[in-house]
């Protein structure tokens, strides 16, 4: 599970700008849905999740389910 990270956007798949920053806080202990909101509103094809810190200090990565509202 994700503590912290980074969403980039893409038009094009190739080239990345950084978005927005989050943390979602502690999601070993309360697992519960966590949700993010854009300090404005972003357009983009593609959208990619960089990892900066895995609950537990772990060395591996699953999500779920990602959910995104106009």
């Amino acid at each position: 599970m994700m503590e912290k990270g980074t969403l980039y956007m893409s038009d094009d798949g190739q080239s990345w700008k950084p978005v927005s920053d989050f943390e979602f806080g502690n999601l070993i202990n309360d697992p519960t849905k966590r949700q993010h909101n854009f300090a404005t509103p972003v357009t983009a094809r593609y959208i990619k999740i960089e990892s900066k810190v895995i609950a537990g200090n772990g060395n591996s990565l699953s999500i779920a389910e990602l959910d995104f509202f106009e």
